[in-house]
């Protein structure tokens, strides 16, 4: 089935006008809504979304999917985290709470677009090389946490990043654009990728076919084929950072076991080079996340170790 692209209006001011891009795909009204776009710096989810689109164009409907491709197009336009013409983060707003600023608009369109559906899955992706990773919400309500474990068998990550239940994870998350999609009454699935560079055609496919079994889940197309049965790492994550300028040079492979103190990679300092400084596992688990060799700054995310 073709899909349909309109304009959901945001604004018009002076005669510029900003609308929300929409792609429906399907009959009547839509039951699953993929969102991609929410940070400017993360151009990734833009191209799961074009895989999404071209499947389902090749599927019989039964009801319609929902495509919000670019949620902040001014931030993507900027290729910076979030716009300039009010630094709010899209993704820690809420539905805008009906503040004037622009990004708080488009906020309030992005929650609109997905009100309906039964499952909203919001895209991103980190600056590292990521597996396909979900992510579990504080606070969750035992019938909330069932159809959550039902989304995630369907999306067959290979990371679930398990965040605790204290009061300030749960604080955090009430902020979040998530959380005001689902107080609309949708659920929602927070997913993350690999950066573009790193976005290779086997985690892209892994995407989409998780995708397409979350629009059959909610009754969008026939049933996809079933996930195959792989175990998935359920994991607290421990970020490490950069602690100087200079080149990343990665050693420990990704996927992979760590012990507590192994060398995961190396910093070739600015202004020393020969000196390379040792970063270490700061625990013991899995290196999740790594950043591929690159150069970065004091603080830039470097790797991630997942522990169980």
């Amino acid at each position: 089935m073709e899909p349909v692209y309109h304009r959901l209006p945001v604004v018009d001011a002076g005669g510029m006008e900003l609308h929300l891009p929409i792609c429906d795909v399907g009959p009547g009204a839509p039951v699953f809504c993929v969102v991609a776009g929410i940070h400017g710096d993360e151009p990734s989810p833009l191209v799961l979304v074009d895989r999404l689109v071209v499947a389902l164009r090749q599927r019989e409907m039964r009801a319609a999917v929902r495509v919000v491709a670019a949620a902040n197009m001014p931030a993507l336009l900027e290729r910076r985290r979030w716009s300039s013409w009010d630094d709010d983060d899209m993704n820690r707003i809420g539905d805008g709470d009906g503040g004037p600023s622009l990004t708080r608009r488009l906020a309030a369109a992005v929650v609109a677009a997905c009100e309906g559906c039964t499952l909203a899955v919001n895209l991103h992706n980190f600056v590292m090389r990521t597996p396909l990773l979900a992510i579990q919400p504080p606070g969750q309500s035992a019938d909330r946490q069932a159809r959550h474990d039902a989304y995630l068998a369907a999306l067959d990550p290979h990371v679930v990043w398990v965040f605790g239940d204290s009061a300030d994870d749960v604080r955090a998350f009430r902020t979040s654009i998530d959380s005001a999609i689902e107080q609309r009454g949708a659920d929602v699935l927070a997913v993350e990728l690999s950066d573009l560079p790193d976005l290779d055609e086997p985690l892209m496919a892994r995407g989409v076919s998780g995708l397409l079994r979350l629009a059959a889940l909610c009754g969008a197309i026939d049933d996809h084929e079933s996930p195959p049965k792989r175990n998935r790492v359920r994991i607290h994550r421990q970020l490490v950072r950069s602690p100087g300028a200079g080149i990343f040079e990665p050693l420990a492979a990704l996927g992979g076991q760590v012990a507590t103190g192994d060398v995961v990679g190396e910093l070739i300092p600015l202004e020393r080079p020969g000196a390379r400084v040792p970063i270490r596992s700061p625990g013991a688990g899995w290196l999740i996340q790594r950043l591929e060799r690159r150069f970065v700054r004091p603080g830039d995310m470097i790797f991630t170790v997942g522990e169980p």
